[in-house]
């Protein structure tokens, strides 16, 4: 194995949350862990105490009374009839504002134009309190769902903050999401209230949503209020409405916080519903003990509202961090307003895609080092881990996995383990995490498919309008009876890291061996002249597959010279079967709004699917890209 790249000091891992939270399960539960392969273990065998240790090591405030921490038919077929914590009631919005100082930073908030703030705790009530009153004024009562079309910005903050105190129900479409993504996602929860904002700036340019309103307005009947973000009703709000104490209800423990969606790829995007408790015991966890989210501290992930990241990014007020928001292109004017806020608002904490970090290997980035840095959307390659470490060799390096299906990560870091290129930390505390070969058995050091065996509490309560959970039920336990099958293939290694080689509907099979799109990217990306690239197999009528090899070039490379340097190194690292059939070179590798690399949709261009029935453009970052690959198509066949 080779060396790690970094390696926790003794007074990193003794001043970190996990120590602390270590320390509190020992004297409470009269036990000892050597190590944190110990603790994990302790974690997943016993997920009641585990996961009460979490409520009372957070001092989660609460009313009514448990009898116990989970009740769950260990024979069933899945885990959607888990209850949690059922008896007791709390609030999100409570924990976010408990014992905050009123003159101290909630959030630094800057966009494109530099136009830098610091919001106080007490700037930030005020601004919860009046939306709070004008959404009581219009009737808005527990399970009443409440949307947004907004960007990353403290207002949109507020909003949710206001809308989650009365029990209301949450959700989010960024404004770079189409008309009809927007209308097919919002639809689906017959929402009483929308907020959005008419017009935005991104990457320098302006943006109109104003046929987007109207476009709304035509097809989403149940909504009766519409409140243009800083127009004059917005501004109406704050003179109606002047700041009184904060109302808090809670709500029980399963009650919906708010709804995200499935990518909504090929089909209608699922509303994945999420339950309050669980994900502010998550969030708790996944924030303060796995990434070492301490008091004040900045914390900083930039995303979309559209993405789950968001959501987990406004948990770091949970633990009395500052939100660091960014609002605008993280390239705008060559990175150069990006990077300077997160120098001027100190950043402890900086997380991003995974994507994003691979683009700035020969970026310079001066006077300036953060305490941990987060990577998630995809797997983040080994050169990149180096690349960054490089960059800031006392940092904190964290490669994370999880999805909206959790609204978290459940690989993730560990203060008391080092880090290695290519290979997430841990599988967290409370999450038991296998990989299944084609047989269901459980294996390590090689290929598998990530399997969840015990539920978790922030796990789905259900898909909204799901009858029966038919969807919900195909969506995870389809497969495998009994257990979570998540769609990632991984290998799990002897010191306890993780290995991501992908999604699993991705996996390319070669002669009957799975090869992870992860390993053709580790490879193909560090070529010099390739800028970015994207690979499929397909399969003809006589069941032979093909890999097929999308390369986008930088200006002045050429494809005939650098494929005979992909085969080569693709044979040195991996094997024979690694090396593509087909090479092409393309304009643009597409992506989803979050992100993510569109494979299974360029497969079923391949495969002879309509494009409209291959991917749904509304979802996408660059729908034009899509172009090029059909006229490969047309042209090979």
């Amino acid at each position: 194995m080779k060396k790690p790249l970094w390696t926790p000091s003794e007074q990193y891992i003794k001043s970190s949350v996990l120590y602390g939270f270590q320390q509190f399960v020992e004297r409470h539960y009269h036990r000892c862990f050597l190590d944190y392969a110990a603790f994990y273990l302790w974690s997943i065998e016993q997920p009641e105490s585990f996961w009460e240790a979490i409520l009372l090591y957070f001092k989660i405030d609460y009313t009514g009374k448990y009898n116990r921490v989970l009740e769950w038919e260990h024979t069933g077929t899945d885990f959607i009839g888990a209850r949690w914590f059922e008896g007791i009631s709390l609030s999100y919005a409570e924990h976010i504002f408990r014992a905050k100082k009123g003159a101290y930073p909630a959030i630094k908030y800057t966009d494109e134009t530099g136009n830098y703030r610091d919001i106080t705790w007490f700037e930030l009530r005020e601004k919860v309190s009046g939306i709070q009153q004008f959404l009581k004024e219009k009737g808005i009562q527990k399970g009443d769902r409440v949307v947004g079309i907004l960007n990353n910005t403290m207002e949109t903050t507020a909003i949710f903050l206001a809308v989650n105190s009365l029990g209301a129900i949450w959700s989010c479409c960024s404004p770079d999401f189409g008309d009809k993504s927007i209308t097919e996602r919002f639809i689906q929860i017959a929402p009483k209230i929308l907020f959005m904002e008419l017009d935005y700036q991104y990457n320098g340019k302006t943006f109109s949503k104003r046929e987007t309103l109207t476009y709304i307005q035509n097809h989403i009947p149940s909504i009766e209020t519409i409140i243009a973000v800083y127009g004059d009703d917005w501004q109406a709000i704050f003179t109606n409405y002047p700041p009184q104490e904060l109302y808090f209800l809670r709500v029980p423990f399963s009650h919906p916080i708010w709804i995200l969606y499935s990518s909504g790829t090929t089909g209608k995007p699922k509303a994945i519903t999420h339950s309050t408790g669980g994900n502010l015991l998550e969030h708790y966890k996944a924030l303060a003990i796995h990434q070492n989210v301490q008091k004040g501290e900045n914390f900083l992930w930039y995303s979309t509202t559209g993405w789950m990241m968001w959501n987990y990014a406004l948990s770091s007020l949970l633990c009395d961090a500052t939100l660091c928001l960014f609002n605008g292109a993280i390239h705008y004017n060559g990175h150069r307003a990006f990077w300077e806020f997160v120098k001027q608002a100190n950043v402890h904490h900086f997380g991003g895609g995974a994507a994003y970090f691979s683009t700035i290997h020969d970026m310079k980035i001066e006077n300036y080092e953060p305490k941990v840095i987060g990577s998630t959307g995809s797997p983040l390659p080994a050169a990149t881990f180096e690349n960054l470490q490089k960059k800031f060799p006392d940092t904190h390096i964290i490669s994370l996995s999880g999805g909206t299906d959790v609204c978290s990560a459940f690989l993730s870091g560990c203060a008391y383990l080092p880090v290695y290129a290519g290979k997430i930390q841990c599988r967290t505390l409370g999450s038991d995490i296998v990989a299944v070969n084609d047989h269901g058995e459980e294996v390590y050091n090689e290929v598998g498919e990530l399997v969840i065996k015990k539920p978790m509490p922030s796990m789905p309560i259900y898909f909204w309008e799901d009858n029966d959970n038919e969807k919900y039920r195909e969506s995870y336990f389809a497969e495998r009876k009994g257990v979570w099958s998540h769609g990632d293939w991984i290998s799990i290694i002897d010191h306890g890291g993780i290995v991501m080689y992908g999604r699993s509907d991705a996996t390319l099979n070669r002669g009957g061996i799975r090869i992870g799109t992860a390993e053709i990217y580790n490879v193909v990306n560090e070529v010099q002249g390739v800028r970015d690239s994207l690979v499929i197999a397909t399969d003809n009528e006589k069941g032979e597959s093909n890999m097929l090899l999308f390369i986008q070039l930088y200006e002045g490379s050429v494809l005939e010279a650098i494929v005979p340097v992909i085969k080569s190194e693709l044979r040195k690292q991996y094997s024979a079967r690694h090396v593509p059939d087909f090479f092409y070179a393309v304009d643009d590798i597409p992506y989803t709004l979050s992100g993510k690399k569109l494979e299974i949709p360029i497969k079923k261009i391949f495969m002879g699917y309509p494009l409209k029935k291959a991917v749904s453009k509304d979802i996408m970052r660059n729908p034009e890209s899509l172009d090029c690959y059909v006229r490969i198509w047309e042209k090979v066949n």
